[in-house]
């Protein structure tokens, strides 16, 4: 009886300690937020900078959810991922953080007041079984934060959500105004402030951040003070020495310059090459990086470009794997502006050269570097594709740098020279003491590419951020769910796959055999069949 007692005690205890655990770990989960993430950029987990963003918030956040149900794919989990990733932010939040989710549809009050944020209806094509109709649904948030409001209208990709929600909260929580990118515009390079295609992609997204302002170089003024990174982007004329002048001194103030030349552009009709002097090679050189006259060539990774082809009468445009396209796979993956990335195409790219002899104060890093197979050719006669499907006369092989990027301070290639006067004045134009001789500390970018920019537009957001020194967006941005390319085999190592697939399993199964063999032979448990047997008798 008395044992009976002492079972039931126990039972009880266990009972009333299972039932305190409990208890304790729904009140710890309540207030803290776990997650076990087993992708390699933990896209499914907020980024770091994400989370710092949430904890600046010193007021109430209020994210205002306006989605129409019932939606088919693609667009049907929309919804749960935008309402999963909110729930997540508001796990950071300090309890600072709440979420409402309202279906408008059909509601005239609600429909209002989404429009009123911002958030207009958009077209959406419905199908059953027996019907195809258009219909205007919601698919917005907007995100109220005191006085201010942010909003996304439109949540149709959910692939960079947070990176779209964390630029939405910095914006709300930051305590100064947007910075300034400006884009030279006077040697013929392309105008990202009115292009199309590429160029409007990343218009389109450098305007949601910052301020995007025109730069003519070579006048009077120089680069504006406002202008926190300048793009100097394929220009088609020699820069004048007034503009390089001012180019000079925007580093040396320590502004962030990119500069991306093309020395080699393409003429389809002939298919000769035409040569392009821009200028910017004692500039560049004086800061300690060599633009070379060559083109990059690589047989094995390469993009396509059309050719005209003869079919019989007629001639088309046919897509041709283009050696001088090369495919860039060697990139650093430490850097933020290239992390994450997979590979690079740079159309008629010319290898660079980083000085040895780099002041102490300066660091460099090669962001971004052709393949092993690839290589480069100096003075090319043609373009025509057949031209290159050997390795031509005079020809480097090997691995050379394709953007490369300098921090530090400089000093000025003009210390020790006259300020260049402006156009059709004589003299200096500005005395002595306002050149600046070495500079703050500056960031400086140089591409062998200017075409390689609008193949690229996730690099060109990446630079944009980092030049302006905001690299928390990067990190966010560069999170997505990858499949990595497959890279072509060379000669050897498809050789040595093949002796694997053939001699590997039968190899395998001898070496294991071996094994067993040895260890019976050890274990006494081996018998030898020419040894003579005793008679049990």
């Amino acid at each position: 009886m008395h044992l009976r007692k002492t079972l039931m005690a126990h039972v009880w205890a266990q009972l009333v300690l299972v039932v305190a655990i409990i208890v304790l770990a729904n009140l710890w989960a309540s207030r803290s937020f776990v997650r076990m993430d087993l992708t390699h950029d933990r896209v499914y987990s907020l980024d770091l900078h994400t989370r710092a963003l949430m904890y600046k918030l010193d007021k109430p956040l209020l994210a205002k959810v306006y989605f129409s149900g019932g939606l088919q794919a693609p667009y049907n989990n929309h919804e749960q991922a935008l309402v999963d990733k909110l729930e997540d932010l508001r796990a950071y939040s300090k309890g600072l953080m709440d979420v409402e989710v309202t279906d408008p549809t059909n509601v005239k009050e609600l429909e209002a007041e989404a429009k009123r944020f911002g958030i207009e209806p958009i077209q959406y094509r419905y199908q059953s079984s027996n019907v195809t109709e258009m219909k205007k649904v919601f698919m917005g948030v907007a995100l109220v934060y005191g006085d201010r409001q942010e909003v996304l209208p439109a949540v149709t990709r959910v692939e960079s959500l947070e990176y779209e929600l964390a630029r939405a909260v910095k914006r709300l929580v930051a305590d100064e105004g947007p910075r300034t990118i400006g884009w030279t515009v006077s040697n013929g390079e392309p105008d990202l402030l009115t292009g199309g295609g590429p160029l409007q992609r990343i218009r389109e997204a450098i305007v949601q951040e910052y301020n995007l302002q025109g730069v003519v170089l070579g006048g009077v003024d120089g680069v504006p003070d406002e202008v926190d990174a300048l793009f100097v982007v394929g220009p088609q004329r020699p820069l004048s020495d007034r503009a390089l002048y001012q180019l000079d001194q925007f580093v040396m103030r320590g502004g962030s310059l990119a500069v991306f030349v093309t020395n080699t552009k393409a003429d389809l009709r002939t298919l000769r090459p035409q040569t392009i002097f821009h200028g910017l090679e004692p500039l560049m050189g004086h800061y300690g990086v060599r633009i070379n006259r060559d083109v990059v060539v690589d047989r094995q990774r390469n993009g396509q470009m059309r050719f005209p082809v003869r079919q019989g009468r007629q001639v088309v445009q046919m897509p041709v794997n283009y050696p001088l396209i090369p495919r860039a796979t060697v990139l650093d993956q430490d850097s933020p502006v290239t992390k994450g990335l997979d590979s690079m195409l740079f159309p008629f790219a010319s290898s660079l050269d980083v000085s040895e002899d780099l002041p102490e104060e300066v660091t460099s890093t090669v962001l971004v570097a052709s393949s092993d197979a690839g290589g480069r050719i100096r003075g090319i006669r043609t373009i025509d594709p057949t031209a290159y499907k050997v390795v031509a006369p005079g020809e480097e092989r090997g691995s050379w740098p394709l953007v490369v990027g300098l921090s530090g301070t400089f000093r000025s290639l003009y210390a020790d020279r006259a300020v260049p006067p402006p156009p059709d004045e004589g003299g200096d134009s500005a005395p002595a003491a306002a050149k600046i001789r070495e500079s703050a500390p500056a960031r400086l970018v140089v591409a062998g590419s200017a075409d390689f920019v609008a193949n690229n537009v996730s690099f060109m957001l990446n630079l944009a951020d980092w030049l302006v020194q905001d690299e928390a967006l990067i990190s966010i941005r560069s999170k997505s769910v990858q499949v990595p390319s497959l890279d072509p085999l060379t000669a050897d190592q498809s050789r040595n796959w093949k002796l694997v697939n053939m001699f590997g399993g039968t190899g395998l199964l001898m070496l294991l055999g071996f094994v067993r063999w040895l260890r019976r032979r050890a274990t006494g448990g081996y018998v030898d069949p020419s040894a003579p047997v005793e008679d049990a008798a």
